[in-house]
């Protein structure tokens, strides 16, 4: 079931490589989207109110490809995959694979910039 979660400054919202169970929509506050580089977090983009946080694996079910953690007190609706998927079945096949394209490019993009 969808709900709201508070997520404190600095705290993790998902790591790089965690299995995705669920996206997110940010209500309040403000996440950075991290990669790491060793013990580094290179920030590749920030996450506001009314972003999506953790769209791809819905779509290709892979790991996590970058952590999110709140840069400030920020708060989210949680949208699990196990309901999503249900709506998604309903979409035509094209739309599906459609987006599975799109989130492995995006993917495959990610990973010759960071």
């Amino acid at each position: 079931m969808s709900g709201f979660n508070v997520i404190k400054k600095d705290h993790l919202l998902f790591e790089e490589g965690d299995y995705p169970d669920a996206m997110y929509i940010v209500r309040s506050g403000q996440f950075s989207i991290f990669v790491k580089d060793g013990e580094i977090e290179k920030e590749v983009s920030l996450a506001s109110p009314g972003n999506l946080i953790g769209e791809m694996g819905l779509f290709d079910k892979k790991l996590r490809s970058a952590g999110a953690r709140a840069k400030v007190d920020s708060s989210v609706v949680v949208l699990p995959y196990q309901q999503l998927e249900k709506q998604l079945e309903t979409l035509p096949e094209w739309v599906r694979i459609t987006m599975k394209t799109l989130s492995e490019k995006l993917r495959t993009t990610n990973k010759k910039f960071f």
